[in-house]
């Protein structure tokens, strides 16, 4: 159903879709990558950027109508947008202090660092295309890492 509804999508979704592939495409490209690794006292695999993009992508779709809406009304592109929601989504799984990311209060496991590298590289994507100012990028970068010691 998902495959029908992105063949089918409007041009602006086709376009958020394409902007989600490209953003894991240059990440898996890089020095940067997302490993699978296993949370042993969860004993399943976890995947962060699967877990955003899942996310993203699935809100996108179900509510396409809504979303070019809102990038009309807010005069942002979909590449602005698609990183705002990725940023929210990573930042909420990040400040709730799941055991999927954390070992303790306040220490992350290895998916939750990469969870939080996946976050920065979302900030510096959005500083990159001026969706945000040098120090508002500093200032999210800061605020996660406090909620992140704070969760639990």
């Amino acid at each position: 159903m998902k495959f029908l509804k992105k063949l089918f999508a409007p041009k602006e979704v086709k376009t958020a879709i394409g902007v989600i592939d490209e953003f894991e495409y240059s990440c898996n490209t890089s020095a940067f990558r997302f490993v699978v690794r296993l949370v042993p006292d969860l004993n399943r695999w976890v995947d962060p950027f699967s877990l955003v993009r899942e996310v993203v992508e699935s809100t996108i779709l179900e509510q396409s109508e809504k979303f070019i809406s809102v990038i009309k009304e807010q005069g942002m592109t979909p590449r602005q947008k698609v990183y705002s929601m990725m940023e929210h989504v990573a930042g909420d799984y990040l400040e709730s202090g799941s055991l999927d990311f954390f070992v303790y209060r306040g220490v992350l496991n290895f998916c939750g660092e990469e969870l939080l590298r996946i976050y920065d590289l979302i900030i510096d994507r959005m500083r990159e295309i001026d969706c945000v100012s040098d120090e508002e990028a500093k200032k999210q970068k800061s605020d996660i890492r406090h909620s992140i010691e704070r969760a639990c």
